[in-house]
């Protein structure tokens, strides 16, 4: 036996894979099949259609023969309802030979009837035969059947065919050439009449007054005849025959027999079954031609507002049909060539002209269908622009029936076309409210930038007027008040009010911006993500402006904000939107600062490789959350102080900004007096790993500071808020937690240390601390604060102490590399002097993280300490100021101290505050009231900046170097002129002017314009003028603007010598009042 062939040729089936295709291909080639008429045996009748088949009539051409039993007693006849003609326990044939008497025969042989159900037969057979001349995979499988019944009759030919209207086809034969042949004269047209499971046997046709002077046996030499229907079964119980199986002889022939009977009947419903499979198969691969093209369309319709993606793959799956639309209020729908169609019988979604069907059944049967106008219409209910309507296809082919597939498809194209109209309205009504929004948020922001303004330089022309700048509990030097007006009040009396007029407009701008975020929620959810890899840093880094745009200026915070990350090496970047999850942390972090106003917020950061989950734990010493009101916190507008000036949506915005990033936020614990523990939860991240293997620490980077430090604390000052017990809201435990991670270990002793002290309220405490460490000993001073406090640095130390560093929060491995760079310089400047040990006020503390602890989850101080397993790297340092959007650095051309500066704003009350700031800063200015004026004014003060002055009102200026441009003008808007002046100076060679876009429109789409343009710094009103100090210096260095600078401490005595309250004199700069200093 020889070897098998083996192939390695791998295993992908196909779904619609032919089934032994081989064999069929080793098959003779099959006759090419006719598409006319013929051939024709009886042209006398060619063009008379046949008649229905009555009762009557078929009880006398089609008689039920008796079914005869035989036992062994007796033998006894019974009629039977489906017997076969042939069907007999004798061995006599059954045959009709003589003319019934009474029955008026006109024809020389009986011509085929219709059958009693002809429309539904006729309707099934053109759905499971559509396209069945191309199906040669089932055609092949019809010869397969032919033949075997030809093999198990053993009569010559054998044929499998299908009974049409005015026709019979013959799909497969054996012996016979296929034909088209005319259905009145054809024998299986008989059979196709017959009761289903019956077998129309005519052994001799010589023999049956029927059919003995018929055509067949006439002219085409058949003499005997059996056949059965191809039965199927409607869902409605109705059987109807679509064809017929038959063998046929040149001769007379033996009846068959009762197997030979039912194998024939087997074979005929296995032909049916082949029918309806192959029919579900085209269904389905039409069907999925149908979903891509409804992919293709609904991928147009996005880019678009027509409707034609939808109509032309309409037209593609119908090429011949009708497609319209109609409003339904219309009472007929107008079709081609045919009576009006009622909207009512289009309701349930499918017409069909059953009358006129009936009538060409009846009438026009020996013909061939017309197609001149619509007999069938499917619809299905869809929007448009004027009200509903119906989509409708009409067909005016009675041989396309319409299925479950066309009614889903047709809904599918009526949906699209619904969901661009819709897509449309809602389109239009996102319009709407956007430019509701971008109105009102013009019109809210505008105001309040012009009391937050106002107020802000109000508060600097009390501090000149008054010549001291002191805090609430202060007084006001008495070399100072004597040369103010008697009953005149001193600046910290003024700057009560002021604070409740800037905090107050604070916090409705906080509203204002929430409120609009919530509402534009889906417009930020459907907008597409922006992945890039980040760092831990970055997020920080992110986090530390973002609060610094929302706290600088406001005195009611002071918390120390400390940011801490527990990383393993080689997974600092992650692949994130890092503007999103910024916007979910922001308002958790925020919160956390608002219910703590002097206490401790730390924010820890904790990645997972393996479960590739960012966590980022916030915890605070605040006022904690009652139990009651923890379940609802996340809800919009829930707040825990129902009389709090808050609108209650940060928890809300933050929640849902994190689904956007597969995140989520949870309230882990929280106690009254105690303070709350925030989570939120980012799943599925992809990390970047870095096989650098493990950072030097940071302490191992600095070449003189000591590497182990000492904790001078002070003791817990009176009035401070009761805690719970074991709960510390020190600033150096907190620290010293942070240079423990960096590398650095605690000491009890000065010696080969340097020291952290905190910085209390009570100045004179400080000094006197301060002056028990050694000149030689570096001293790092922690004082809390948010950035808010960044534009005023606090610098308490005499000015002999220049061993102290001091640093404000928030705390960052970026701001401890810094503050540690300078201490490590310092450390390398100053000679040591050995430690003489004096006796402290207060004793030697260690970190709370190095002491046993107990406490449960709750957010005590010991659970603010992060884990001390990964260490710090250096980074670089940072700069504390606010800026807008990201900018360059500052550029090295731009040295002017008083930058010419152009103010675009059509607002008189903005355009009056920003030049009260130029006055105040001592920028020269000029103005502009639409965007047309400012390049006009641009391009004029630019081309004659080194020629003599334009007019008497335009004196000579150098050129502009600063514009502060607003966004929504007349005439010409921010972008455009932005874009027209940035187009100047390149056909001009001008110096490039820094562009500060100042506006009430915080959409990511006004953001990028402004960008694109060639704005340089984007900022939403109101505008805190301290911020804008910071950036004006750090793009024009020599800038001698701002806030102020705060000189050492002063202690006022009174007339007995003894020391009054503490004052810190604040000396405002300007470009009027030269600076004073105080020793």
């Amino acid at each position: 036996m020889p070897a098998q062939r083996t192939t390695t040729a791998s295993f992908l089936p196909k779904v619609d894979a032919g089934i032994l295709r081989f064999l069929r291909q080793q098959a003779p080639l099959q006759q090419p099949r006719p598409t006319t008429i013929g051939p024709i045996f009886d042209p006398d009748n060619l063009d008379k259609p046949i008649s229905a088949l009555t009762p009557d009539i078929e009880a006398t051409v089609y008689p039920h023969l008796p079914s005869t039993t035989t036992t062994t007693t007796t033998t006894t006849t019974t009629p039977h309802p489906h017997a076969p003609t042939s069907i007999s326990t004798s061995t006599s044939t059954s045959t009709i030979c003589d003319i019934p008497a009474g029955f008026d025969h006109h024809d020389r042989y009986l011509r085929a009837f219709l059958a009693d159900n002809e429309r539904l037969r006729l309707s099934m057979l053109w759905y499971y035969t559509r396209g069945i001349e191309a199906e040669d995979e089932l055609l092949a499988g019809l010869q397969e059947k032919a033949d075997l019944a030809k093999e198990c009759t053993g009569w010559q030919f054998s044929v499998i065919g299908i009974l049409d209207i005015d026709v019979y086809i013959r799909l497969a034969t054996h012996g016979l050439q296929l034909g088209i042949l005319p259905r009145g004269e054809t024998l299986c047209a008989h059979t196709v009449t017959q009761p289903p499971g019956s077998v129309f046997l005519l052994p001799d046709l010589q023999e049956d007054w029927r059919f003995r002077s018929c055509p067949y046996l006439e002219q085409g030499g058949l003499y005997a005849y059996a056949g059965v229907p191809l039965r199927l079964q409607h869902e409605s119980g109705v059987t109807v025959g679509l064809g017929s199986l038959c063998v046929t002889s040149s001769k007379a022939e033996d009846p068959l027999t009762k197997d030979q009977q039912q194998a024939l009947v087997r074979l005929a419903d296995w032909v049916v079954s082949d029918l309806v499979q192959c029919t579900r198969a085209r269904r389905q691969r039409e069907r999925q031609r149908m979903s891509d093209l409804l992919t293709t369309a609904r991928m147009e319709l996005e880019k678009g507002v027509s409707a034609d993606p939808v109509f032309r793959i309409l037209k593609t799956i119908y090429p011949k049909a009708v497609i319209k639309s109609q409003l339904t209020t219309a009472t007929h729908v107008e079709m081609e060539a045919r009576n009006p169609i009622l909207m009512s019988d289009l309701e349930g979604g499918l017409w069909e002209d059953i009358e006129y069907l009936d009538t060409l059944i009846a009438e026009a049967n020996h013909q061939p269908l017309p197609t001149t106008k619509t007999v069938r219409v499917m619809a299905a209910p869809c929007e448009s622009a004027n009200g509903p309507a119906l989509l409708m296809v009409g067909s005016k082919d009675f041989q396309h029936i319409f299925d479950d597939v066309d009614s889903w498809f047709v809904q599918s194209c009526a949906g699209l076309i619904s969901q661009l109209w819709r897509n449309r309205l809602l389109a239009e009504a996102i319009n709407a409210k956007e430019k509701f929004l971008r109105g009102i948020s013009h019109q809210l922001r505008t105001p309040i930038h012009g009391i937050l303004g106002s107020a802000d330089l109000l508060a600097e022309e009390l501090q000149e007027a008054c010549g001291a700048g002191a805090t609430d509990d202060a007084l006001v030097a008495p070399t100072v008040t004597a040369v103010l007006k008697t009953g005149f009040m001193g600046f910290a009396e003024y700057s009560k009010y002021l604070n409740i007029i800037k905090m107050g407009g604070r916090d409705l701008i906080a509203i204002v911006n929430n409120m609009i975020t919530l509402n534009r929620w889906v417009d930020i959810a459907l907008t597409d993500r922006h992945y890039a890899m980040h760092s831990i840093d970055k997020l920080e880094t992110e986090l530390r402006t973002a609060i610094s745009a929302l706290t600088i200026g406001d005195m009611r915070y002071s918390c120390a904000l400390f940011f801490t990350h527990d990383v393993p090496p080689g997974f600092e970047t992650f692949w994130m939107d890092i503007d999103v999850l910024r916007d979910s942390l922001l308002p958790i972090v925020y919160n956390a600062i608002q219910h703590t106003p002097d206490g401790i917020v730390s924010v820890h950061s904790t990645v997972d490789p393996e479960s590739k989950q960012l966590t980022i734990d916030i915890r605070d010493t605040g006022r904690g959350i009652q139990q009651d009101d923890q379940r609802r916190i996340f809800e919009a507008y829930e707040k825990v102080d129902a009389h709090s000036a808050r609108a209650g949506l940060g928890l809300t915005l933050a929640s849902r900004f994190a689904t956007l990033l597969h995140g989520s936020v949870a309230l882990m614990s929280s106690a009254i007096g105690r303070g709350s523990h925030f989570r939120a939860t980012f799943r599925d991240l992809e990390y970047a790993c870095n096989a650098d293997g493990t950072p030097p620490s940071l302490a191992s980077t600095l070449k003189s500071l000591p590497r182990s430090f000492y904790i001078l604390k002070s003791p817990t000052r009176a009035g401070s808020r009761p805690r719970s017990p074991g709960l510390s809201t020190s600033l150096t435990d907190h620290f010293a937690s942070i240079l423990t991670r960096s590398g650095f270990t605690p000491s009890h002793s000065l010696d080969h240390s340097f020291v952290i002290v905190d910085a209390p309220p009570d100045t004179e405490e400080h000094h006197t601390r301060l002056s028990q460490i050694p000149a030689g000993t570096v001293c790092i001073s922690v004082a809390s604060g948010l950035p808010a406090d960044s534009e005023a640095p606090v610098l308490l130390e005499p000015t002999s102490a220049k061993n102290v560093i001091h640093t404000s929060g928030p705390f960052s491995a970026q701001t401890l590399a810094s503050v540690l760079e300078r201490a490590d310089a310092l450390a390398a400047e100053i000679t040591p002097v050995e430690p003489s040990n004096p006796p402290l006020s207060a004793p030697i503390v260690l970190p709370m993280h190095l002491k046993q602890s107990n406490d449960d989850d709750s957010a005590s101080d010991s659970d603010l300490q992060p884990d001390s397993n990964t260490l710090l790297t250096p980074g670089e340092s940072s700069s504390e100021e606010t800026t807008g959007a990201g900018s360059p650095g500052p550029s090295a051309t731009r040295t002017s101290s008083r930058p010419t500066t152009l103010i675009v704003d059509d607002n008189i009350v903005n355009l009056r505050i920003m030049e009260m700031y130029c006055q105040k800063r001592g920028l020269p200015h000029l103005t502009a009231t639409d965007g047309l004026q400012a390049v006009e004014t641009f391009r004029r003060r630019q081309s004659s900046s080194s020629s003599s002055p334009i007019t008497e009102n335009e004196p000579d200026l150098p050129p502009i170097e600063l514009i502060f441009m607003d966004l929504q003008m007349p005439v010409c808007d921010g972008v455009n002129a932005t874009r027209q002046i940035r187009a100047l100076e390149q056909e001009n060679d001008w110096a490039r002017a820094l562009v500060i876009v100042m506006t009430g429109q915080d959409t990511l789409a006004d953001k990028t314009a402004a960008e694109d343009a060639g704005g340089d710094e984007y900022f939403v009103k109101p505008v805190i003028l301290r911020q804008l100090d910071g950036v004006l210096r750090r793009h024009f260095p020599a800038f001698e603007g701002g806030w102020g600078t705060y000189i050492p401490q002063i202690t006022w005595l009174d007339s007995s010598g003894t020391p009054t309250i503490n004052t810190i004199i604040i000396i405002i700069i300007t470009t009027t009042i030269p600076m004073i200093s105080i020793s």
